[in-house]
């Protein structure tokens, strides 16, 4: 476990800059490789449940990316996935645009991709791997979201996070990352598309859940009496686009 703190600790990762309001929080929404950032949410970090040796989990974290649809085999559609709490553990929320009745949640970020996975697959009739890796999907592995939740307040309380070294870009490769549209301010069309896919979900009146209690997306679960009510995404993000991100 030493060894492996160490690896963490030591390792440098490259991050794109990412603009500060005058308050010093990062202006969101952001583009960051193929996700558009829209809040980084709160860190919880009395709890050992919130976090981990590389990750932190922010309550209000909330991402938005496109992806296959689960309905339609001939669609891409936007897919808003963000943290809540239940109790004492952080709770994974998958919304698609065009399945608004139909969120999925599960106590892993894998376990709610590898659910996605698996219905993307299902109607598309591969025998494609049903895996996911929860932190690519979520966005929490990639070096300038991890910096950013890094940088929140209450991170460095984590008692088991390691801390994390990062250095930005240079400006060559800071313009290669704009120019391909993974970096920057989001696309006009990419913001309109998950402005609607945010309504439909505030706009949705079912209160169902579909919740993978075991972790790894098999066997979605009514939802519980004792879990936490359906909530909408709308509520975790700001209306307009100026949200701020740890304003949750």
């Amino acid at each position: 476990r030493r060894k492996r703190h160490h690896d963490i600790a030591s390792k440098v990762r490259s991050v794109q800059p990412v603009p500060r309001d005058q308050d010093g929080n990062y202006e969101m929404p952001v583009q960051v490789g193929i996700l558009v950032v829209l809040n980084l949410g709160k860190v919880v970090w009395d709890r050992d449940a919130f976090h981990n040796e590389r990750y932190i989990w922010p309550v209000g974290y909330t991402v938005q990316r496109e992806y296959y649809s689960m309905i339609d085999p001939r669609q891409d559609v936007i897919y808003t996935c963000w943290v809540s709490e239940s109790k004492e553990t952080p709770l994974f929320h998958i919304e698609a645009e065009d399945a608004p009745d139909a969120p999925i949640v599960a106590p892993t970020a894998t376990g709610a991709w590898t659910a996605v996975l698996r219905k993307v697959n299902q109607i598309r009739h591969r025998e494609h791997s049903n895996s996911a890796s929860g932190p690519d999907y979520f966005g929490f592995s990639h070096p300038t979201i991890a910096k950013m939740i890094q940088d929140l307040p209450g991170a460095s309380r984590c008692r088991s996070y390691v801390m994390q070294h990062f250095v930005e870009m240079k400006d060559r490769h800071v313009r290669g990352v704009v120019k391909k549209g993974r970096g920057g301010r989001p696309s006009i069309e990419m913001l309109s598309r998950g402005q609607r896919a945010l309504m439909a979900s505030a706009s949705s009146s079912s209160p169902s859940v579909c919740v993978s209690r075991a972790g790894d997306g098999q066997n979605p679960v009514p939802d519980d009496p004792d879990e936490p009510r359906r909530m909408s995404v709308a509520t975790l993000t700001h209306a307009d686009s100026a949200s701020k991100g740890g304003s949750c």
